[in-house]
């Protein structure tokens, strides 16, 4: 689209220097490790004194000043349909008058009391804040006002949005410095996704006024029409050291520095770090690692500095905050500066946004370490293979499919290999792991992150190959950008699905990077077309699953229509199709991939080029699963066995792989808000008159069952059988649960048990007929099977790709309570557990009486460790890497509403079934002989909350180590 003000392209002076933004092959093939500069974009021209130039991508927004204000004004009414104000983010000249809300007014007409002024005020260095939310939400930034998707990169009716754009950084003594005051980034001619700025050492100067600035969809360094109605989206990986400086024989702090106007709010992984916000002059913003400190201030002398807040205060002086917990407690992070450098990789991001006109400054300097990468970047073009736009449907469609791609190095492919997968905005959306094949996925925009150390002696030679995507897909087109210290060239150039190789030494102290970037490009049709594309699920539960297998498939000139499911090869459960989806139903255990066939086909407008394909569904099990007491595993042979409260008719989440927000496996939606049994109902059975008996048959590595537990519940006697009918396991349990209000709890695993041999078991539960010491109820409510997986299955592999891609491969979970126990522990000659001198934990006294610690092995459901208000369990894993390990939390409120904090970051819960939460990011990092140690505190903040298990994926090893927690409560200890 164009503005309603014309641009006028300034004539480029002759003297002008670019940026070369690749060279040819022909002359990157006969550089030599000796010869070569740091990076194949650093290539400039002698009149730019040989500056070396490095870029970062951005994404930038050319906004169309009516359609984007007409967009915030109908969200502004929706929102408050009542205000005479408008409260919503407009663009204007930054005097819109007195109907709009004081953050759309220039700072440098609004008094100290938040009003606007007829006469300039001293506040034109004041910010505004409170405009945005502190964290981001769905790896976007979260605007509390009407924004009218300002920053929304797949809303194009308001603006042109421009993706993976190259923004050119000077880089000198270890600083990288873009400064509109010094040095120009601009579009020649018509702007791109996918391009680098002209880069200039002469600043962009807005001959109206001879104001210098930035100016990037104004071509040239002389510039008459100012566009000043746009916005940037910049992102900037980095790695962090312990202490903050710059490295061990340095005493440079690591910082960041921003100064400029108009709106800026700069977020580190997600958190909102710098809030300038508001239409202001050029406001400094620093983060100062060292220091743990930032700070907002003006930056021309007489100006004052300080900050309106949107609820209509306002406050005088520099802004200072702490980013990091310390010994006075936490700041913007809940978390210290050495755990968060603990972790490899970090993003920082800064949004501007230029919207009040009259001046554009911008300047970014920082000197944050980076670690060496090598990346793989997805691109499809908007337009076919004729040069026609797609339409906006089309790519839509697009960002739903996968391609797929294994990345090579010395000619292995890399399997097995951690990556940082970033989406379009180049936020980190998810650590994930190439398969055993080495093959990955991404969507058009992704990008694919490998972090290490580049070979330092001989180099290493890297390349990339693209799975076939078919018949409506073109060859795609490679490229490739280096910065490797110790230079790089190119060994063989890119054939058809392959790009080109491409030979890099690194060096020790430098950050060295090789990224390809794949593009694809639709071939063209004259008639519809359409191709199916396969899909895989994973289901962590028993319940139905809505499956829409049309999502990742592509249809051009007419829509979508599922027209058959072939059900009749189902092995594990049953299929139909309504409303244009499959309702899958499991009817037995899943043990192996079930394959499910469709044939779908693009419905033409013109009714004649009805054209169909035929794809897959592989439905996978979870690392492990849960299955409600209804499901068909349990069978009642003896007692009066009958259902209490009513089955909830819901459906599991659809569980799509590498879909980033699915819930964990072990956690779903339809379970979250369970405030008793799960699913909304249990088998209940009396034993007043007589024992009772359950059994089931499983195959895996292990199970739990879960029931209700109160004064009144019963005795069990537990015996396991294998495959053979021999008696491997003969166990009981107490499940009464003491409590003076005679409380009962639900869906506690009151049994678990695991094993290293896969394989099919049968459990036998008796519940023994009421006496004295035991009661008389019990209510089976589900249960669980761990590592429900036949690794024999034909499609394992295909299995083992999908725990790669959502984080779960190499699982192993273990109950907490059994863990802490196990490994510290020691029994004397009388079989007592010895825990004097330790300093770990002791959990859940039944009733207050119990001294001798070997009892909390067999009196009561103790397969969980309860918290009251105030308590907590403390716990440290051993071996820990932050980059790879994810950790699990099996927690849940017995009582069905409770708030838990993991090491000071609270989750809120509403469930009383069993759910995992990921807690990897709330780790405590210390170093220990060598050794990376994870701690964990966790700790009741409201209601009763129940700690169950630990699942640890990414590395099959760890160990716990103790620690002591802290409070006591009735019913509780916190030693022996």
């Amino acid at each position: 689209m164009r503005k309603r003000v014309s641009r006028i392209l300034a004539v480029t002076l002759a003297t002008a220097v670019t940026v070369t933004a690749m060279p040819s092959e022909a002359e990157a093939a006969f550089r030599s490790f000796d010869s070569v500069p740091k990076a194949v974009s650093q290539a400039i021209s002698q009149a730019a004194s040989q500056k070396e130039i490095r870029y970062f991508p951005v994404t930038l927004y050319d906004y169309d000043q009516d359609t984007i204000n007409q967009a915030v004004y109908q969200e502004d009414k929706a929102e408050n349909p009542n205000s005479r104000v408008l409260r919503g983010i407009y663009f204007s000249n930054g005097a819109p008058g007195s109907s709009y809300a004081t953050w759309n007014t220039w700072t440098g007409l609004l008094t100290t009391n938040n009003t606007i002024s007829s006469t300039q005020t001293s506040q034109k260095g004041y910010v505004y804040s409170g405009l945005v939310g502190s964290d981001m939400q769905n790896g976007n930034i979260h605007f509390t006002v009407p924004d009218g998707g300002i920053f929304d990169s797949g809303d194009t009716k308001t603006k042109e949005v421009y993706t993976n754009v190259g923004l050119p950084f000077v880089y000198e003594n270890g600083y990288y410095t873009f400064d509109a005051s010094q040095d120009s980034a601009y579009f020649s001619g018509t702007a791109a996704s996918e391009t680098n700025l002209t880069w200039n050492d002469t600043a962009q100067t807005n001959k109206t006024d001879n104001r210098k600035g930035f100016y990037p969809f104004n071509s040239g360094t002389s510039v008459r029409t100012p566009d000043y109605h746009f916005g940037m989206i910049a992102t900037i990986p980095f790695s962090m050291t312990a202490d903050g400086k710059i490295s061990s024989t340095s005493d440079e702090d690591i910082k960041f520095e921003f100064a400029g106007d108009d709106d800026v709010w700069v977020f580190i992984d997600g958190k909102l770090v710098l809030d300038i916000g508001g239409i202001h002059d050029s406001v400094n913003g620093t983060i100062n690692f060292a220091q743990n400190k930032t700070e907002i201030s003006a930056t021309s002398s007489g100006q004052t500095s300080g900050m309106f807040i949107k609820g209509g205060r306002s406050t005088a002086g520099k802004i200072s905050k702490k980013v990091f917990r310390d010994s006075e407690g936490a700041g913007i992070f809940d978390t210290t500066l050495k755990t968060f450098a603990a972790t490899d990789q970090h993003t920082l991001t800064v949004y501007y946004l230029e919207r009040g006109e009259g001046a554009s400054n911008c300047k970014i300097k920082f000197n944050l370490p980076m670690k060496d990468t090598v990346s793989v970047h997805k691109t499809v073009k908007t337009t076919d293979s004729k040069g026609i736009k797609l339409d906006d449907s089309i790519l839509a469609q697009i960002s739903q499919r996968d391609f797929y791609f294994t990345l090579y190095r010395d000619g292995e492919a890399v399997s097995d290999a951690t990556y940082n997968l970033y989406d379009i905005n180049n936020q980190y959306v998810d650590t994930r792991m190439t398969g055993t094949d080495g093959r990955f996925a991404l969507k058009n925009g992704q990008t694919a992150k490998f972090i290490g150390t580049m070979d330092e002696d001989d180099g290493k030679t890297y390349y990339i190959t693209e799975a076939d995507n078919g018949a409506s897909w073109i060859v795609p087109k490679w490229s490739y950008q280096a910065e490797a210290a110790g230079g790089f060239h190119v060994v063989d150039s890119d054939s058809a699905g392959t790009s080109m190789s491409v030979t890099a030494k690194g060096e020790a102290d430098k950050a060295d990077q090789v990224s390809f970037t794949c593009e694809n490009e639709m071939l063209h049709k004259e008639t519809a077309s359409f191709e199916a594309n396969d899909d895989y699920i994973v289901l962590d539960y028993g319940l139905p699953v809505e499956i829409d297998p049309l999502v990742n498939d592509l249809a051009v000139g007419g829509s979508k229509e599922l027209v058959e499911i072939d059900s009749n090869s189902l092995k594990y459960g049953t299929a139909e199709v309504k409303d244009g989806k499959i309702h899958y139903t499991l009817t037995k255990q899943l043990t192996g991939v079930e394959v499910l066939n469709y044939t779908a086909k693009v419905k033409s407008t013109n009714g004649v080029d009805d054209q169909e394909a035929q794809a897959k569904v592989y439905i996978i099990p979870a690392t492990d699963m849960y299955y409600e007491e209804d499901f068909g595993m349990a069978e009642y042979p003896n007692g009066s066995w009958e259902q209490e409260g009513t089955p909830q008719e819901d459906y599991q989440e659809p569980g799509v792989v590498g879909d980033a927000g699915d819930s964990p496996y072990g956690s779903d939606v339809a379970y979250l808000s369970d405030s008793e049994d799960s699913n909304g109902s249990s088998c209940y059975v009396s034993t007043e008159k007589g024992a009772a008996k359950f059994t089931y048959t499983f195959t895996g590595k292990g199970t739990s069952f879960f029931a209700r537990t109160s004064n009144n519940s019963g005795y069990l006697r537990i015996v396991i059988r294998d495959a053979k009918g021999r008696e491997i396991y003969h166990g009981y349990r107490n499940t009464i649960y003491q409590s003076e209000n005679k409380i009962t709890l639900y869906n506690i695993p009151v049994f678990t048990w695991n094993t290293s041999e896969y394989g099919t078991y049968n459990v036998e539960v008796s519940v023994a007929k009421a006496g004295n010491r035991f009661g008389s109820d019990f209510w089976l409510d589900g249960i669980r099977v761990m590592q429900p997986l036949d690794e024999t299955d034909e499609h394992a592999d295909i299995a083992a790709q999908a725990y790669n891609q959502d984080g779960e491969a190499n699982m192993t979970a273990v109950t907490l309570r059994q863990k802490l126990l196990s490994d510290y522990t020691e029994v004397d000659e009388n079989g007592e557990i010895q825990w004097d001198g330790k300093t770990f934990v002791v959990f859940t006294d039944s009733n207050g009486e119990i001294k001798k610690a070997s009892e909390y092995k067999s009196n009561g459901p103790k397969e969980e460790v309860y918290l009251d208000e105030d308590q907590s369990v403390t716990f440290s894993l051993k071996d820990w890497d932050p980059n790879t390990n994810k950790l699990y939390l099996g927690v849940k409120a017995p009582f069905g509403n409770a708030k838990v904090s993991v090491n000071g970051q609270i989750l809120e819960l509403k469930n009383a079934a069993d759910c995992y939460y990921e807690i990897s990011k709330c780790a405590d990092i210390s170093e220990k002989d060598g050794s990376t140690i994870a701690t964990f505190e966790i700790k009741a903040e409201e209601g009763l909350v129940s700690a169950t298990n630990i699942k640890v994926t990414g590395n099959a090893e760890f160990t716990i180590i103790k620690k002591q927690t802290y409070g006591k409560g009735n019913g509780y200890e916190e030693n022996v």
